[in-house]
């Protein structure tokens, strides 16, 4: 079955190839245009508003990166494939780029790529989406609606299973909030965390997910050895109060502390360095256990790992999720096994998506793993229900 809706424009200044991947895109089903010049392509984009764009890194007039630029700015919703014979460190750090931009990046292309690699990345976002990315439903709360939220206690905690890399034996779940807006959506925390954050609501909204997250916890896992992790603010290393209100917490619902897995975020040490040693060092007193989470894309650095008590160090799924295909990826998370095991750390890499990442990591010596190959984050019921099938899949002994 070829797909008829999507519409396609490449611009690369090569004649051939831009022809090339017109033809190839238009046998896959797509309606195609192809230009050389960036002043054609800017110039048809309105009029024929593509659904995806195949964009070259490398031309004499104007480069990809200034054209997506140019894209970011003008709000482009359409997917777009980088295709590029620079390599493959360049065309990631393109693809980085363009994601932390704003635009809407499908995958990138190595010259000269085969026309099934072509279809399958046109095909992986081949619904067609709403032009005008700048809707409703993708904007931020705003504080009142945040506070409504809060004060009718409309937070919703999912949970992402961890396991083993070695066994495939279940460790422990990640809380992960959500909301449900007052017509029942289901809004992400993208959403809200950051108004959150800048308007001091975060404490309202960490004290409803911890207690939410520790009572379920207790009552349905409390007699299993699972940990429970959960995500704390940059914001919470400020409070004085809150390692002796977590412990209490945990003390009113018999849960021991070191089920209990905080996870933090190196960008929360940085803010405040001698505040968070304090605040972490009480924690791990009061017997909790600490994971420096999205370790490798923020605030790194090796002083951190010696100087902060942790017993985690948490692999970023940017360096994850591309294992399969990429040998930099590789490279970089074997490394960081090493170094954690160097200080004595538990590993867990987060973002895995394929079983070829899995086996990758469990030969490297990580220690544990989560991902959407594992189990996406899901609410309470569904998860007992994963949980379930997933011992009698693996004959799990918990």
């Amino acid at each position: 079955m070829v797909l008829t809706t999507g519409r396609l424009l490449v611009l690369d200044d090569d004649h051939q190839v831009s022809s090339t991947i017109r033809e190839m895109a238009q046998a896959a089903g797509f309606t195609a245009k192809s230009c050389t010049s960036p002043d054609e392509f800017f110039a048809q984009i309105p009029e024929f508003r593509p659904t995806h764009i195949i964009l070259d890194l490398a031309m004499p007039a104007i480069d990809g990166v200034e054209v997506m630029r140019r894209l970011a700015n003008e709000q482009c919703s359409a997917t777009i494939i980088i295709v590029s014979g620079l390599g493959e460190k360049v065309l990631n750090s393109a693809r980085t780029a363009a994601r932390e931009s704003g635009l809407r990046v499908a995958g990138v292309l190595t010259k000269p790529f085969r026309i099934s690699a072509l279809r399958t990345l046109l095909n992986s976002y081949s619904t067609p989406h709403n032009e005008n990315s700048n809707t409703k439903s993708s904007t931020e709360l705003s504080q009142d609606e945040l506070q409504d939220a809060l004060d009718h206690m409309r937070l919703e905690v999912f949970y992402q299973p961890q396991i083993s890399c070695q066994d495939r034996a279940v460790k422990g779940f990640e809380a992960l909030v959500r909301m449900k807006s007052p017509a029942g959506e289901m809004i992400s925390p993208d959403r809200f965390i950051g108004v959150a954050e800048r308007t001091g609501l975060i404490h309202q909204l960490t004290q409803q997910v911890f207690a939410q997250a520790i009572s379920w916890f207790a009552d349905n896992l409390g007699n299993t050895s699972y940990c429970l992790s959960l995500n704390t603010s940059p914001s919470i290393l400020a409070d004085a109060e809150y390692p002796q209100t977590l412990a209490n917490l945990c003390r009113q619902h018999r849960l021991s502390p070191g089920r209990v897995k905080l996870e933090i975020t190196e960008t929360s040490t940085a803010e405040n360095p001698s505040m968070a040693l304090e605040l972490l060092t009480q924690l791990r007193v009061k017997g909790f256990l600490l994971a420096i989470d999205d370790f490798g894309v923020g605030y790194s650095s090796l002083e951190q790992l010696v100087r902060q008590p942790f017993s985690e160090l948490k692999i970023d799924k940017n360096f994850i999720i591309p294992l399969a295909k990429s040998e930099e990826s590789r490279r970089i998370a074997a490394s960081l096994i090493a170094l954690a095991k160097a200080l004595k750390l538990t590993t867990t890499a987060e973002g895995i998506e394929d079983e070829q990442s899995l086996a990758y990591l469990a030969e490297a010596g990580c220690d544990q793993a989560q991902g959407f190959f594992i189990g996406r984050p899901m609410p309470p019921e569904k998860l007992l229900e994963w949980l379930k099938n997933y011992r009698q899949i693996y004959a799990v002994r918990t």
